[in-house]
């Protein structure tokens, strides 16, 4: 599954800073959005991208943006019905990833 895979990215996604074309690369291909150039979404950089993703490997789910409680970092979270993630991080498409993951993982968790 989709989720299974995508949790394995997580340590690397929380440590980003910016925009990371390896982790792109490895989301792309998990979700099979390679291009034959071996191009991918940039979904370290791209809202659009990760909304995107959050639709295909979390369908049904909401997300939301925002800043953190210090009004510096950008925020985001991803939820459905009373289960929610959030995640803080320097830009708002590694905040998206980072909740999507950690939504990721406890899917993953519950699987048999």
């Amino acid at each position: 599954m989709v989720a299974r895979k995508l949790k394995t990215l997580l340590p690397q996604v929380k440590a980003a800073t910016g925009r990371d074309h390896d982790i792109d690369l490895a989301i792309a291909h998990i979700v099979g959005h390679v291009t034959h150039d071996d191009e991918a979404p940039a979904y370290t950089a791209s809202v659009d991208a990760c909304i995107a993703l959050i639709e295909h490997a979390l369908p049904g789910w909401h997300w939301h943006v925002g800043y953190g409680p210090d009004g510096v970092f950008p925020y985001a979270s991803v939820r459905k019905g009373h289960i929610q993630f959030e995640a803080e991080s320097t830009t708002v498409p590694l905040a998206l990833l980072t909740a999507l993951l950690e939504a990721c993982v406890a899917q993953a968790g519950t699987e048999s």
